[in-house]
């Protein structure tokens, strides 16, 4: 891939990277199913870190009240273990 950068024209070089990233995400979570776990931890372990933190804070917003109390208080016994 690198040669193919190289020999890219310069001022294609940045659309050209752009579409080879783009083509390496792994796109929105599919539809579940097997185990909903592990759906998602498959997908986390494709996704980038944009993806990441784009589908976590939306995941949090759309949570309950109860829910996202819930979330924030598993994510601090982890931090406590």
């Amino acid at each position: 891939m690198s040669r193919a950068v190289a020999d890219c024209d310069p001022t294609d070089r940045l659309p050209f990277l752009e579409l080879m990233i783009e083509a390496l995400r792994p796109g929105q979570p599919l539809p579940i199913f097997s185990a909903i776990m592990t759906e998602a931890r498959e997908w986390a372990a494709w996704a980038s870190r944009a993806e990441l933190k784009a589908f976590c804070l939306a995941s949090y917003e759309a949570m309950s009240g109860p829910d996202q109390a819930a979330f924030l208080g598993h994510l601090d016994r982890r931090a406590a273990a």
